[in-house]
């Protein structure tokens, strides 16, 4: 019985999370400025949805997002799919174009539109300085490859190095359309693993306290 219950346990350790991550590390960047931009999409950190992380790495040089785009082989309705994981307020939802509104554009970095667009925060950084924020989108049945993401796009402006103590006024119309891939991970299960582990203990414990009476 001991047996079949340590197999057991051990088996429960081999459950895997089809967990799949997908990132953009190759930009191609506009200007004389190239901010280390991270960018991934999953498919577990919240269900039902993909979830989109978005920010910036090594801190300079730095900027305040204004607008995010990407490409997609699926038809999402957006906003209808799209949930808002940030405090930023997101606006100025475009499809199939180069434009998120008033200062939010692409004009010059592409000449092909992208799928969809929307405004992350305000224009003119004043307190609302974005370099970090995260969406989803609902999935369905939809499954998380390179085909489903094939290019990402960010609109930045006060860039520059060192923007608490300098006066940043640049800007970037930033680009990566090559995305990576990470299969899935294997990840354990611990709540099955430690109840069984427990209940092996219980048993090995019972069975020496019959030996040595």
């Amino acid at each position: 019985m001991i047996k079949a219950l340590l197999t057991t346990l051990l088996l429960s350790f081999t459950a895997i999370s089809h967990a799949t991550v997908i990132t953009f590390e190759d930009w191609q960047y506009n200007s004389g400025y190239q901010i280390d931009w991270r960018v991934s999409i999953d498919d577990e950190s919240n269900d039902g949805f993909f979830t989109f992380n978005i920010g910036i790495g090594t801190a300079n040089p730095t900027g305040d997002i204004l607008g995010f785009a990407f490409d997609t082989t699926a038809d999402f309705d957006i906003p209808a799919d799209l949930v808002n994981y940030s405090t930023y307020d997101f606006s100025n939802y475009t499809t199939d174009s180069l434009s998120c509104g008033p200062g939010c554009n692409f004009n010059g970095a592409t000449r092909y539109n992208f799928d969809n667009l929307f405004k992350v925060g305000d224009q003119g950084s004043g307190g609302d300085y974005v370099t970090l924020f995260s969406f989803g989108l609902a999935k369905g049945d939809l499954i998380l490859d390179e085909t489903l993401f094939t290019r990402v796009a960010i609109r930045a402006q006060s860039v520059g190095y060192d923007c608490d103590t300098n006066n940043c006024n640049g800007s970037v119309k930033d680009i990566s359309e090559d995305p990576t891939v990470q299969p899935p991970v294997s990840v354990p299960e611990p709540s099955t693993a430690m109840l069984l582990g427990l209940a092996l203990l219980g048993i090995c414990a019972r069975s020496r306290k019959r030996q040595s009476i």
